[in-house]
């Protein structure tokens, strides 16, 4: 679940209402049929003849209260148009009298008294709502700022035993609804392990301390990502041990701070890389003459000139590894069409000592058939065939072990695979195997070099993959190299 809180729904419950014009278009409908309609009820029951404006009374408060003074001027014209020739009949043939005028002074005030009171009343309900109406837009305005900003904001008593409570709107930090998380004993369990023990000594701070908490930890999402989370929270005053914070999700700015600070390595590697291979340059050549100098003696046996020989390969690559080291000197080798099978066995003929010394058993199969031409300076082949064989050399143990290389042709591809039966690769390092300067070889391993074989290989128009699982029987670790084919390589 990697996505945002799903949006809350906001409801307010506000009064009935018509508004602006329409509500005084109701008053004054009301103000003419009202009063018509008071009077008829008025002429036609007897109950109502002692208190011929009763009806009338009713109806004015309930216009002035709707639409106001001037809607119930209008009513009470109409009422005294409708005493003059609906009930003059009924209750005074006369017409109206001297004894109406109490009344129709009544009603007047009451009218007056009553719009002014509605008037207020209006007025405090159009505050109301403007109030209401600006606490839900502060109240969008908090859940869209939480939302965009991936974090949720929570009260919390320590006092109380229970749980944080969330609010509504939060971005799922957890990747959970928040109504399972308040459900939960206790927040640890969403909490990585190796960051559990600190939860109680955070919250034994927060009973002791008025200071701001600030606490980073990790927590695994339910899909298998695992998320860097930052809870930040001030104790409120005035109650015993109540804290309102927020919690952030802070998993980029981690990645974007790992990354950095491997620039940053890697930038200074870079500087190192180039000052020894500087400085390294000139005691190599030095080197070098002497071996030439010593291969052109003549009464050398044949087997010591094989070794000087040998001597002179691995020099001359000594030169290139310190151009090539860390990928920040950037290697001015020609591309060469270059045979695979060649550069594994002469990286083989390195490490035979090493197989021989560990018992380590090496079994080589060329499946092509013929020759496995790949177009690439020689140089980087062999770092990068030395580096997988070197890993697997490190992998495997002493009693059994046992390193397996097939080279083959797959379409326009050349495929290079390096098996071991040794300790294989844990499942949370296989998606980190090719950062730099990541190792699990804790005391001699450095962490660049399938960084740097990826690099070279990739540098190339080819890729690398590693597999430790559902291999063949006996494999526990394969990497596979694939290189486009020489142009020139046979079919």
């Amino acid at each position: 679940m990697s996505s945002a809180a799903t949006q809350p729904r906001i409801i307010a419950l506000r009064p009935l209402r018509f508004k602006g014009l329409k509500q005084r278009n109701l008053a004054l409908a009301l103000a003419i049929l009202l009063p018509i309609l008071s009077s008829g009820i008025t002429a036609r029951f007897a109950f109502f003849h002692p208190f011929p404006f009763a009806l009338d009374f009713l109806s004015m408060a309930l216009i002035a209260g709707l639409g106001g003074f001037l809607p119930a001027m209008l009513a009470l014209l109409i009422t005294l148009l409708s005493h003059l020739f609906l009930l003059q009949s009924v209750l005074n043939p006369s017409g109206l009298g001297p004894q109406d005028i109490p009344r129709i002074a009544f009603l007047l005030s009451s009218a007056l008294i009553i719009s002014i009171l509605g008037s207020r009343s209006r007025r405090y309900q159009q505050e109301l709502e403007s109030t209401v109406d600006a606490l839900q837009e502060s109240n969008a305005a908090l859940v869209e700022t939480l939302r965009s900003n991936r974090c949720a904001s929570w009260t919390l008593d320590l006092d109380s035993g229970q749980s944080a409570r969330w609010h509504s709107g939060s971005y799922l930090v957890f990747g959970r609804p928040f109504e399972e998380i308040e459900a939960m004993p206790s927040l640890a369990l969403l909490l990585h392990p190796e960051d559990r023990p600190a939860l109680p000594l955070m919250r034994d701070q927060m009973r002791a301390s008025w200071e701001p908490i600030l606490f980073e930890y990790r927590c695994p999402w339910p899909n298998g990502e695992l998320h860097w989370l930052e809870m930040r929270a001030t104790r409120i005053a005035g109650k015993p041990c109540v804290w309102r914070g927020v919690t952030l999700d802070i998993t980029e700015r981690k990645l974007g701070e790992a990354a950095l600070l491997r620039a940053e390595k890697l930038a200074a590697m870079g500087r190192l890389a180039s000052t020894v291979a500087h400085e390294i340059n000139n005691p190599l050549e030095s080197v070098t003459n002497l071996l030439y100098l010593a291969h052109s003696d003549p009464e050398l046996r044949e087997e010591t000139r094989a070794y000087l020989a040998t001597a002179e390969t691995e020099l001359s690559r000594l030169s290139s590894i310190t151009r090539l080291t860390l990928g920040f000197v950037r290697s001015n080798g020609v591309a060469a069409q270059v045979d695979v099978s060649e550069i594994v066995e002469d990286v083989l003929s390195i490490f035979r000592h090493r197989f021989d010394t560990k018992g380590v058993a090496v079994e080589r199969h060329d499946h092509s058939g013929v020759r496995v031409l790949v177009s690439i300076a020689p140089h980087e082949l062999r770092q990068v065939v030395t580096n997988l064989i070197a890993n697997a050399a490190d992998a495997v143990s002493s009693v059994g072990a046992r390193i397996e290389i097939h080279i083959c042709r797959e379409g326009p591809l050349a495929v290079l695979l390096v098996d071991d039966n040794g300790v294989g690769i844990a499942e949370p390092n296989l998606a980190r195997i090719f950062d730099p300067f990541f190792s699990t070889k804790e005391e001699v391993g450095t962490g660049i070099g399938l960084w740097i074989t990826r690099e070279l290989v990739e540098k190339n128009g080819g890729r690398v993959l590693v597999e430790a699982h559902n291999l063949p029987p006996g494999i526990s670790t394969r990497f596979r190299i694939e290189l486009p084919l020489a142009a020139d390589s046979q079919p």
